[in-house]
């Protein structure tokens, strides 16, 4: 028994490939202020952005950590003062989750 297979054409196009925004410094290193946020809870974003805060600091850079707290309450109000600081102080930050 012989058996045929149609195969249609177009097949449907690939979808559109997404990626993450990516931003550039645009100037040295050295001197520049580089925030490091990080919540205490992924072990993996602690123990990369220590790694990076090391680097950046060999390569003339001033690493700027925070552990924030809690979102809500008494403490909500503590974290978003002190991310308000922190953002001000400054040039740019890396913050995120490490997985």
């Amino acid at each position: 028994m012989n058996q045929r297979i149609t195969i249609r054409r177009p097949t449907a196009k690939p979808r559109e490939q997404k990626a993450a925004p990516t931003f550039t410094l645009n100037r040295p290193l050295k001197g520049t202020r580089v925030g490091l946020r990080h919540e205490g809870a992924w072990r993996s974003w602690m123990l990369i952005s220590g790694l990076w805060a090391e680097w950046l600091a060999r390569d003339g850079a001033i690493p700027v950590v925070i552990e924030v707290g809690e979102r809500t309450g008494a403490e909500g109000i503590r974290t978003n003062a002190d991310i308000d600081r922190w953002a001000a102080d400054v040039d740019c930050a890396v913050v995120g989750l490490g997985t």
